[in-house]
């Protein structure tokens, strides 16, 4: 593509729209694209937090609408869930809710938010490059570099909306035109990038502010004092729109245990090693690690160690100097990722195995930090304005003497990535592939008929190994069921716990099961049930349904225990003599 081309500016979108779309289909094929297949969400796909996602929207959609919006009343009856809480995506999911009359039955949106993910990721790294080199086909180039980059392999369709990555990249971007020409523009289109953010992940929220506030550093040199401001009031417009959908304001307390324990290793941008186990490297072998650290894979690939290294020799060949003239040019930027690496790597200072340092921290001040307890990804825009810094030196290095040589080494270093990770693109697909045709226990008539005739559900004695409450959640509000328990990660359900309580003792001691089912992995459990004839069960690889037995289609005899141990005379006022 020839640079000086009068080239509309649609075509490099649409040619960024493709290297998008093929680096989604290569990864995953195209069985996420199919709404109407859950089955590699209900196997776990890399693990049970996808599941819980989408029973977060399974729950979500069968509600009714309420304020804040994006609370699911059928999980959690007495307390409703916010699904936020479940990383369901709210925005998403607020908008196909507004559509639940007119989708099938089985509706999932997370393999097409990917994709779009995957899109935009390389719209933004295209537009970033371009902006700092000037050079199209360099830029398509090395734009595949984001595109592919392991944090967003890493993530999507693990936890999908962290793998929302191009709200940073368009963050930097903006940072990038401001920093050249201040335009209010600018202002409000990072009230967009933050109002998204809240209703995505609020992760986000962090990894955009520390541009948003570099903006304001910038104009406060200009003399734009009233920049301060418009900061505040974005703040406040972001704010708003968490509490309209219930991440903010709804109660909820948004710090939770886990910082120092979630953190990043001093090993993560080296060290190929991964909660899916994928092989991340051809080139680097694993290093261990310990605490939470699994959550903090920030792997950079051999492809951007190499354009580092390379930029350091043109570096300390031709101007030395540059580097301090650099720092002293973007010496705020500098505090601030370092900041933002400080916070990430966290008060517990870990390398391999090893817990190095130990800060201790006032509680105040853990509270404060516990909002974003998983700070290794506080990281990610760090992340990125390492790989595009590797990248603009490479071009302006190079550039000088032959732009063709350029565009030879970065295709170079975008093979060497591609080859270093290539491993565990394959792998992924496979898993994917595999995954498609997963049994679960929405696959199960006799569970789906028990949930079909239940009003709700209560877990009794249940030992929730593999994420199975997830998955019996998805199974029970696609059966239009309600939940007295709920899978959020946070939220406060001591009214639903007591309730169920209430109910699961009334049942015990009565046999008035109604429409409710009682799901369990206890065998003692089930005798407690077992005692009234009108009560049977169903027995789904190891966890059992216990529900009204109107038809005697469920079993009625415990597993183990003969039919007179379940005789009144073993029984007290509902209470079974030991």
């Amino acid at each position: 593509m020839n640079d000086r081309t009068n080239v509309p500016e649609w075509v490099y979108i649409l040619i960024s729209v493709l290297i998008g779309m093929i680096a989604f289909i290569v990864i995953y094929g195209v069985t996420p694209l199919n709404v109407q297949n859950d089955k590699w969400i209900m196997a776990g796909y890399d693990e049970s937090d996808i599941i819980q996602h989408y029973s977060g929207w399974t729950a979500f959609r069968n509600s009714e609408w309420s304020f804040p919006l994006g609370a699911a009343q059928d999980m959690g009856v007495e307390d409703r869930t916010y699904i936020s809480y479940t990383d369901s995506i709210p925005w998403v999911a607020i908008f196909f809710k507004c559509w639940r009359s007119v989708l099938p039955q089985t509706f999932q949106y997370f393999g097409l938010y990917a994709l779009i993910c995957y899109i935009l990721q390389s719209i933004a790294a295209f537009m970033l490059i371009k902006y700092k080199t000037g050079s199209a086909l360099f830029s398509f180039i090395a734009s595949v570099l984001f595109t592919f980059a392991p944090i967003e392999l890493e993530r999507s369709l693990r936890h999908t909306s962290l793998g929302s990555q191009w709200l940073i990249l368009f963050a930097i971007l903006l940072y990038l035109y401001h920093k050249d020409e201040y335009k209010f523009s600018h202002y409000i289109s990072y009230t967009i990038l933050m109002v998204l953010a809240i209703g995505i992940h609020p992760y986000f929220l962090p990894a955009i502010g520390v541009f948003l506030l570099l903006c304001v550093i910038e104009d406060i040199k200009r003399k734009q004092i009233k920049s301060a401001l418009y900061l505040v009031g974005i703040l406040i417009l972001t704010y708003g729109a968490g509490v309209v959908i219930g991440v903010l304001g709804s109660g909820v307390d948004t710090s939770r245990w886990g910082y120092g324990y979630y953190s990043m290793n001093l090993n993560a941008i080296l060290n190929p090693s991964s909660l899916g186990g994928y092989t991340w490297s051809s080139f680097i072998k694993t290093y261990p690690q310990i605490l939470g650290n699994y959550d903090g894979f920030n792997y950079i690939g051999v492809g951007i160690v190499f354009a580092v290294l390379v930029d350091l020799i043109l570096i300390i060949c031709s101007d030395i100097k540059v580097i301090s003239r650099f720092v002293k040019k973007y010496i705020w930027e500098l505090i601030l990722l370092l900041c933002c690496t400080a916070f990430a790597v966290s008060n517990v200072i870990t390398f391999n195995d090893s817990t190095l340092i130990k800060i201790s921290l006032p509680e105040w001040l853990l509270k404060i930090c516990g909002i974003f307890r998983a700070s290794s990804r506080i990281f990610y825009p760090v992340y990125y304005c390492l790989f595009l810094l590797s990248i603009v030196v490479l071009w302006r290095k190079i550039s000088q003497t032959s732009r063709k040589n350029a565009i030879i080494v970065v295709s170079f270093v975008v093979i060497l990535q591609l080859f270093d990770i290539h491993t565990a693109i394959i792998e992924k697909h496979e898993r994917m592939v595999a995954n498609a045709e997963y049994i679960s226990l929405l696959d199960d008539a006799t569970v789906t008929s028990i949930l079909a005739v239940g009003n709700d559900v209560l877990l009794d004695n249940f030992n929730d190994l593999d994420g199975e409450s997830r998955r019996i959640a998805v199974a029970a509000t696609k059966n239009n069921c309600k939940l007295y328990f709920s899978v959020a990660g946070a939220g406060n359900f001591e009214k639903t716990t007591a309730k169920a309580s209430e109910l699961l003792s009334y049942i015990k001691r009565t046999g008035d099961i109604g429409n409710h089912v009682v799901v369990t992995t206890d065998w003692d459990t089930i005798k407690d049930y077992m005692r009234f004839k009108n009560v049977g069960y169903y027995d789904c690889a190891g966890t059992y349904y216990i529900a009204k037995n109107d038809e005697g289609k469920l079993n009625t005899v415990a597993k183990g225990y003969k039919a007179s141990d379940l005789t009144d005379a073993n029984w007290t006022n509902g209470v079974r003599i030991i």
